[in-house]
């Protein structure tokens, strides 16, 4: 039987795809997207609540495409209530007391393409649940909003085929035929082609169990960048959803 695979476009202003939970000094984020927050991505669409088991999303696997690594930038923040003692400035002017200095990670400009695999009926209901969402979807945090569109459909091949025939959401290299990606995938614990683990593997109220994976590269052509006109980037993507080749 041929493999259904279910593709996400990940892009936006600002990504953050963190593996240190709870309220720390340093808020980090990886420079690909997580199983963890690919899944929450997912839960918002079908409206689960935040922190709860994946329940049926934890038969899903992933596979990403770095499209665009972005460029990774900081900002600073003040939590409240997190400190009994640190007296900080406010936005007013005045000084604040029983507030948490921190600062956070982010991923800025960066695209990638999410292939996911996993039981039919599972990938059409959350296909579905994408096109009109309970909650808006994010990119790892709630201030992260994704760029349009970010469900390009299900489609009948395996993930190779998806990653060597998606639009590549990037401006296509000068007098270069080629381009060359990473992929990252998960591998078995113990595989000799892991390359890298983390703790991502939810399994609900912030309890994670770590996963193997392997980072690989992909030469593409380079006709398969959508280029940066938006008009031809929605296009090509729009095309790739909803026109299919043989």
């Amino acid at each position: 039987m041929t493999d259904q695979i279910l593709v996400l476009r990940l892009a936006g202003p600002l990504q953050s795809w963190g593996v240190r939970g709870g309220f720390a000094e340093y808020r980090d984020t990886v420079d690909h997207p997580t199983r963890s927050g690919v899944l929450g991505f997912l839960g918002c669409a079908l409206g689960l609540p935040r922190g709860s088991a994946p329940g049926d999303l934890a038969e899903l696997d992933l596979a990403v495409r770095v499209d665009r690594p972005g460029t990774p930038m900081e900002d600073y923040h003040t939590i409240g209530g997190q400190s009994l003692s640190e007296v900080v400035p406010s936005a007013d002017g005045s000084r604040r007391r029983g507030a948490f200095l921190t600062r956070r990670a982010y991923r800025a400009d960066a695209a990638y393409t999410v292939a996911l695999t996993g039981p039919a009926a599972l990938l059409h209901n959350l296909c579905d649940a994408l096109d009109q969402p309970t909650y808006i979807p994010y990119l790892g945090r709630r201030a992260c909003p994704p760029s349009a569109p970010y469900n390009l459909g299900i489609h009948p091949a395996g993930v190779d085929t998806v990653f060597t025939t998606a639009p590549l959401d990037r401006t296509a290299p000068r007098k270069k035929d080629t381009v060359t990606v990473d992929v990252i995938a998960t591998v078995n614990p113990g595989d000799p082609a892991a390359t890298h683990i983390l703790n991502d593997n939810p399994l609900g109220q912030r309890r994670f169990t770590q996963r193997s994976l392997a980072r690989t590269t992909l030469t593409l052509p380079a006709d398969l960048c959508t280029g940066d006109n938006p008009t031809e980037r929605y296009e090509k993507l729009h095309n790739y959803r909803y026109i299919k080749t043989n």
